[in-house]
């Protein structure tokens, strides 16, 4: 049997210009999960009665909510709001440069202990872009000790010199002077 949906969260709105007006007040206060449901429970009520406003106030939970997901550690969900908010409205540059940040977080981390090569090309391009996101560059560190300990393991000695020194910029190591 299927469950009904939820009721929305104000109720049977009978005034749909305060319920706008109410919705406002919380994206002033930035509650943006809250803004989110209950925009969405408004547009259900009210599919064409102020539909340029909903759509702002949908569009900004969006965009904040996926912001502070892909900030936080859950990129994947984070990517997913931003292109909820796109659908809407163009994004800013801002959380352009954060979906790219969060792609090429997940690139590599994708490949992380599977394919160092791979991985390393991710994070170098992170690394570059935005060093802060995500700890990349020392990511980036780790990929690279790890890729050329498999390289030395496989004795490919030269190559592994590459690597080894590349990873000396990011790793302030004793143990990886040693190694190269």
């Amino acid at each position: 049997t299927a469950t009904p949906e939820q009721s929305p969260t104000p109720g049977h709105i009978t005034n749909p210009q305060s319920e706008i007006q109410r919705l406002r007040r919380l994206a002033a206060r930035e509650q943006w999960e809250q803004l989110l449901t209950d925009t969405k429970s408004y547009l259900r009520q009210f599919p064409n009665v102020e539909r340029q406003a909903a759509n702002e106030l949908l569009y900004e939970a969006y965009l904040n909510i996926g912001i502070q997901q892909v900030e936080g550690s859950t990129p994947e969900l984070g990517l997913y709001y931003l292109e909820q908010a796109e659908e809407l409205k163009a994004l800013p540059l801002e959380a352009e440069e954060y979906r790219f940040w969060a792609s090429l977080y997940l690139q590599g981390i994708s490949f992380y202990g599977v394919n160092w090569d791979a991985s390393a090309y991710y994070f170098r391009d992170l690394c570059l872009s935005a060093p802060f996101y995500q700890n990349a560059c020392s990511l980036l560190g780790e990929v690279l000790v790890s890729y050329g300990d498999q390289l030395a393991i496989s004795q490919d000695w030269c190559p592994a010199q590459q690597v080894y020194q590349e990873a000396r910029q990011q790793v302030n190591s004793g143990t990886l002077h040693t190694t190269l």
